[in-house]
């Protein structure tokens, strides 16, 4: 509680009169990332000209929140079976909404797959970008970033689209 009081700039104590508890506290980072996911998986849909510049713009975004809230997502992995079961089956779902915005850009992209075989996809590629939750790779983050990129696209089993026609979309 010291640590969360420091970094929100008051003593541990003080985070008791946000939240109500530690649980409280988890589940509001959860809650956070995955609106913050969800929010832009939203406007990249919306923005993107085509499906495989979205699902790269997925790919990108996801790694980006992977590494800017590296501890929130691993505590999240660690805890997940201690929430509120009302909490962890309301974050399911949205995960589960999340994923399927990618199970319905990859699968035109993929005919040559059945539905199993693209969510498993989908689950491999978002798992290559979360495997950086559980170690560091001493890699600079925009070496990291590329590898990760390439590594998630390969699970996806598609050419990234070309961060020149990725950033018109931004």
């Amino acid at each position: 509680m010291a640590d969360i009081g420091a970094e929100a700039g008051i003593v541990g104590s003080g985070v008791y009169r946000h939240f109500g508890s530690k649980t409280a506290i988890l589940v509001a980072m959860a809650d956070r990332v995955m609106d913050r996911l969800m929010d832009q998986a939203a406007k990249i849909i919306a923005a993107a000209p085509d499906d495989r510049q979205a699902l790269s713009m997925l790919v990108r975004d996801h790694i980006e929140v992977a590494l800017t809230d590296r501890d929130a997502l691993a505590m999240y992995h660690r805890e997940v079976r201690t929430l509120p079961e009302d909490d962890r089956r309301r974050l399911s779902r949205a995960q589960r909404h999340y994923i399927e915005e990618w199970v319905h850009l990859l699968a035109p992209l993929r005919p040559d797959l059945t539905d199993a075989e693209v969510r498993l996809a989908v689950h491999a590629a978002i798992g290559a970008i979360q495997s950086t939750l559980f170690f560091r790779s001493g890699l600079a983050d925009d070496r990291l970033t590329a590898r990760l990129a390439e590594m998630a696209h390969g699970c996806l089993g598609i050419a990234p689209a070309p961060l020149s026609e990725l950033a018109l979309t931004n």
